[in-house]
């Protein structure tokens, strides 16, 4: 027996199992084919308003976390089960190998009645039907319904805080991407001839033809030139690559930007918002902290569940049963009823479960406190930002007229032998630095906009239909776009019905 016994365990111990290069060959090629499932023209020019709705629909991390909220309402749906009464059914066969025989004494008399005696067989087949339903079991699965409930909308505002960061990420990337192609053409004959300007200002040097400290110092300014200009491609590169994973593409696609969009003022408003107000709507919009709003509410939801068990509950029950046992009179019977259950433990335990949830809602009260301060900073934050960036934006551009302006001077003069042609080198390397930083000033004042509504918590819409198409959410992103700053009504949090929450993070599975 023993033997047979070490066999069987021997058989059920788990190894380690490899996964196998075909299983992992299989997984990559499945995952890229639906990471870039959706097909991109080649060469397409992309706008603002598309960048930003390609990201919303195909970014993964948007996607994860519309999935994360699909997840959260199928287990509200499921949690509603739990407040159904139970119904068991229940059928199983006895069998004995002696019979069951009882005798009976007269406690009167001290004289047995009757010999031994039976009223069972020795197998019977049993089985049952019962419906029962707990009072204490349905608060407590109610309660935890709405505990449900509440994290479905903790999902939706979780996944607006990842629509907002990535709005404020493809305006970053779109704008930098798209003021530094501008540059890209004339990048790469001035790196030719800074080149050039370095060997013949080395020659300069050797052949003594200008003094040594006028040679290093034009060396010195070229090659912080050179710096400057490779720093331009690496930004070039590197915001194509940021923009082009923003918007769910596959790496190295070939787009192109729209360069009729006018580098008008990025942030325009018809009304004065000063930073009290911006804060204001900052507290009451922000999703970080409506998400703790609900995590509150589950905290006081816990505090009643743990009151509740501290009382007995009621369960009722009806069923239908059956047994084949011959003795019988009745093979077929209905039993209802009803008891009183109560744990007298949970009095104990139950005190200081509701002691835990009483801190835990002191906690998410301090947390959201906390988080409030760091809200309203983060709005001043952004307010300074924004005017810094303005303010460095109109340097910027003041130092790119100037340099255009040497710039036409040197060739002037150098068209009339008045300049050599490195101090023409050095001039047009100087203005194309100037045009890169004027860009990027521009980029980086765009970033503090983005950067200002997502601290308040604005953004296109408060639920997005992400079924709907490409050409409708470039259109509602655009009119987003368009209007004043803070204009858009639906940017803001506005309690919507919830069964048409749950309509649209169910169509968006």
């Amino acid at each position: 027996m023993s033997v047979v016994i070490s066999i069987v365990l021997s058989g059920c111990v788990i190894r380690p199992d490899i996964i196998s290069e075909r299983d992992i060959d299989a997984r990559a090629t499945a995952d890229y084919s639906q990471m870039f499932a959706e097909e991109f023209p080649a060469d397409r020019t992309v706008t603002l308003s598309e960048a930003i709705a390609r990201s919303i629909k195909y970014n993964l991390d948007n996607r994860l976390k519309m999935m994360e909220s699909v997840i959260a309402q199928k287990n509200l749906k499921l949690s509603h089960f739990e407040m159904l009464p139970q119904l068991a059914l229940e059928a199983g066969y006895t069998h004995r190998d002696r019979r069951q025989a009882s005798s009976s004494l007269n406690l009167g008399t001290g004289v047995p009645n009757f010999g031994l005696s039976t009223s069972q067989d020795k197998g019977i087949v049993t089985a049952s039907l019962t419906a029962s339903w707990d009072t204490l079991d349905f608060g407590i699965a109610y309660i935890n319904a709405k505990q449900s409930a509440d994290e479905v909308m903790i999902a939706i505002e979780r996944q607006r805080r990842m629509m907002q960061n990535i709005i404020k990420d493809v305006r970053y990337a779109y704008w930098r991407m798209l003021g530094t192609a501008k540059l890209q053409s004339s990048l790469t004959p001035l790196m030719l001839e800074i080149k050039q300007g370095l060997q013949d200002s080395y020659a300069a040097q050797q052949a003594k033809l200008r003094p040594l400290e006028e040679c290093l110092a034009y060396q010195r300014a070229m090659l912080d030139i050179q710096r400057q200009m490779t720093t331009l491609q690496r930004e070039i590169n590197d915001a194509r690559t940021e923009l082009t994973a923003l918007m769910g593409l596959p790496p190295g696609t070939p787009f192109s930007i729209d360069g009729s969009e006018a580098s008008l003022a990025p942030y325009r408003t018809d009304e004065a918002f000063d930073l009290e107000n911006l804060q204001q709507l900052a507290l009451r919009n922000r999703p970080e902290l409506i998400e703790e709003d609900y995590k509150s509410r589950i905290a006081v939801n816990e505090i009643k569940k743990a009151r509740l068990k501290m009382i007995p509950g009621i369960e009722l029950f009806t069923g239908a049963n059956h047994s084949d046992n011959s003795y019988l009179q009745h093979d077929v019977w209905a039993a209802s009823g009803y008891r009183l259950t109560w744990n007298l433990l949970n009095i104990f335990s139950a005190k200081k479960q509701a002691g835990i949830a009483k801190s835990s809602k002191e906690l998410a009260d301090l947390r959201r406190m906390a988080l409030s301060m760091a809200v309203m900073t983060q709005v001043e934050v952004a307010m300074h930002s924004l005017s810094q960036s303005q303010d460095e934006f109109s340097i910027a551009s003041e130092m790119k007229r100037v340099d255009e302006s040497l710039h036409e001077q040197y060739v002037n003069k150098q068209q009339a032998s008045q300049m050599d042609h490195l101090s023409v080198v050095e001039a047009k390397a100087r203005r194309l630095v100037s045009m890169l930083r004027h860009v990027m000033a521009y980029a980086e004042w765009q970033n503090s906009v983005g950067q200002l509504y997502s601290s308040v918590g604005y953004q296109p819409a408060g639920v997005l239909d992400y079924n709907a198409s490409l050409d409708q959410l470039i259109t509602q992103v655009k009119a987003y776009l368009d209007a004043p700053a803070f204009s858009e009504k639906n940017g803001f949090y506005v309690p919507v019905d919830v069964t048409q929450v749950q309509k649209t993070v169910a169509n968006s599975n």
